[in-house]
């Protein structure tokens, strides 16, 4: 019996094994040229073309070799990434963005899925304002327990999350009275109120965090379906759309499970940055984009 069931177990994990890499997926969009606008929308994936962002890449479709310091601010960076870094921290630093809306009339916004603050959810609990002192009035004390609870609500559930650097730009959660103090939400649980679905496979967007917190256990979700950001990233009408004509991105579909998939290190395995996952996964044309970047580290 200990010989099968090892077997079995073995097989099992296979399976499991087979089951998620069916789950990862990349598939690359592909506008009829003049109509870029046509594949753009809510769900879609950005991922930087290296050619537009570092100046030692060769590419048939770049016509100059200046990378466009705005291009650069626009993700937080200074100079184009050097070749100096290695691949995989170049990748990091590639940009892929989700976009969360793209509109003819009212521009596009996205949050970066590759870039993190350095804080966790737990350090913006950290951060409340003081509670007032003993010799405060009744009125001071109304108003900053009040503001406390404003600010950002409990979120025990979430605080080991990262909090993600979505862009330079302004929160997409406008109002900055609501319970999420400015802060937006990516996650895969239907039953958050107030989000709406951005993909077929499951991903939503919007909502608050206390009440996702609340609805986690019935949903049979865990903290790790959840990403949080602060910030946006914007494009003007048609500005995106121009990008994608000059490829400064490709545009693709990918699936949930890539862009949630945990990629800290494990002991001394590095996590595959997901600009280098995505190219690979969508193959061809990209996938030697991602060999050339890697050219002599793999």
């Amino acid at each position: 019996g200990g010989i099968d069931e090892l077997i079995r177990l073995a097989s099992s994990k296979s399976e499991a094994a087979d089951e998620a890499k069916a789950n990862e997926w990349a598939i690359p969009l592909e506008a009829p040229s003049g109509n870029e606008g046509s594949i753009l929308e809510g769900g879609v994936v950005l991922v930087a073309n290296p050619a537009v962002f570092c100046t030692d890449f060769v590419d048939s479709s770049s016509k100059n070799k200046q990378v466009s310091p705005s291009l650069l601010a626009k993700f937080g960076l200074t100079i184009p990434p050097p070749a100096e870094l290695g691949a995989d921290r170049r990748a990091d630093l590639l940009p892929v963005i989700i976009l969360i809306d793209a509109s003819k009339l009212l521009g596009s916004v996205g949050v970066l899925m590759n870039r993190r603050t350095g804080y966790l959810i737990g350090d913006l609990e950290q951060q409340r304002p003081p509670m007032p002192g003993p010799d405060a009035d009744d009125s001071v004390i109304a108003s900053q327990s009040a503001g406390t609870d404003d600010y950002l609500p409990k979120l025990g559930a979430f605080m080991i999350q990262p909090l993600w650097f979505g862009g330079t730009s302004s929160s997409s959660n406008q109002d900055r009275n609501n319970a999420s103090g400015g802060i937006d939400m990516l996650h895969m649980c239907d039953m958050v109120k107030g989000s709406r679905q951005l993909t077929e496979d499951g991903l939503f967007w919007g909502g608050e965090p206390a009440q996702a917190q609340d609805v986690m256990s019935d949903a049979k979700k865990t903290g790790f379906d959840f990403k949080f950001f602060v910030q946006s990233t914007r494009w003007l009408p048609t500005q995106l759309e121009k990008e994608v004509r000059d490829r400064t991105w490709f545009v693709a579909s990918v699936s949930k499970e890539v862009l949630f998939k945990s990629r800290d290190r494990l002991g001394t395995r590095r996590g595959k940055p997901l600009w280098t996952e995505i190219m690979e996964l969508m193959g061809g044309e990209y996938r030697d984009v991602r060999d050339q970047l890697y050219e002599g580290e793999d």
